[in-house]
């Protein structure tokens, strides 16, 4: 079986020189978002689970801005540390962009070709197993089709991610005829893991030539770092254009990887599901707590969002540490030992 590594990305928000750094190269618009870059100091149970939950990986590689949790264990065998300037070329840094950092993975030294990819507020919640992410050496995942979710703007998201969406379906329809791909491989579209209304959309979208839109998914990713490779060599102009300092609204997005997955066949069908998404608020807590402690849910992905305002913040904070205390009371080897949670 092949090596299966995971990447993880975290940033510390709380860092003087980051924040300066940040409001260096955006004067215009200094650093005011906490509801993006609060520090929630639940970052070493993601460690934790995955040592609980997948003992099986390879290796995790950690990227960052090149400052690391103090309490890491830079010895553990298991881990590899990268600092964005070991594999983002110069021209892009520093960036304050996660699609920036994201769209560069392939170039990390001695990633594996199947890795897992989390943000560092997706967490394992459950014990998971190489056959949950790659099977035969393809990613696993459900290709349930809909159609293009129109995009919206409100004072608080903006344009949110939707316009990122639409670039990504309509650089995937330049390179590949919906048609051609689905009578490549008719299982992939009309297998029976496409249950109920997933099939019904399929069946309803045969005749287009053109994707529509992809069921959302905001969790761990299984990704072929070939297939990134290969969108770089088809679409080097658009992919560079979306490696930016900070997040622009008309560009490429990481969901591209996926998509491409899709549209090129390289995916094991599976039915939808495994992982969960909260925009934690004050008044959802509570559901929060219940699925962190819910192993039904083979993960969890917290989402910190604007419209949890600064004086709750702490209260429901402390709500999810206790939970994750209760959960992983235990160090992984990827803390140094002896290392206090603050």
């Amino acid at each position: 079986m092949e090596k299966i590594d995971f990447v993880v990305t975290w940033l510390d928000s709380d860092d003087p020189e980051w924040i300066a750094q940040y409001n260096q190269y955006r004067p215009e618009k200094p650093m005011s978002d906490r509801g993006r870059f609060r520090e929630w100091d639940i970052f070493r149970y993601w460690f934790r689970a995955v040592e609980k939950y997948a003992p099986w990986v390879n290796r995790v590689f950690l990227v960052t801005n090149g400052k690391f949790p103090d309490w890491i264990n830079e010895e553990c065998p298991k881990l590899v540390l990268v600092k964005h300037s070991d594999f983002i070329s110069e021209e892009y840094l520093p960036t304050f962009n996660s699609v920036t950092i994201e769209m560069n993975l392939d170039k990390i030294k001695g990633l594996s070709e199947t890795f897992v990819y989390f943000n560092d507020d997706t967490i394992l919640n459950a014990p998971v197993t190489p056959d949950y992410y790659f099977r035969n050496g393809l990613p696993c995942d459900c290709n349930a089709e809909t159609l293009l979710i129109n995009p919206w703007w409100d004072p608080v998201e903006q344009y949110s991610i939707k316009i990122n969406i639409f670039c990504n379906m309509a650089v995937l329809n330049h390179n590949f005829n919906r048609r051609e791909v689905i009578r490549q491989n008719r299982r992939n579209w009309f297998g029976p893991h496409l249950w109920n209304g997933f099939f019904v959309f399929n069946a309803m979208l045969h005749f287009l030539v053109y994707f529509q839109f992809f069921r959302w998914r905001h969790w761990e990713q299984p990704i072929l770092k070939s297939v990134i490779r290969e969108i770089w060599e088809k679409e080097p102009d658009s992919m560079a254009k979306s490696c930016t300092r900070f997040r622009q609204d008309v560009s490429l997005n990481p969901y591209i990887f996926r998509y491409w997955q899709f549209a090129s066949n390289r995916f094991h069908p599976v039915k939808w599901g495994g992982g969960k998404v909260f925009n934690i608020g004050k008044n959802n807590v509570e559901e929060v707590c219940k699925a962190l402690l819910d192993e039904k849910l083979k993960s969890v992905c917290l989402n910190d969002h604007p419209g949890l305002k600064e004086e709750d913040f702490p209260q429901v904070r402390e709500t999810i540490l206790r939970v994750f205390e209760r959960k992983f009371p235990q160090p992984s080897m990827f803390e140094k030992e002896g290392s206090l949670i603050h």
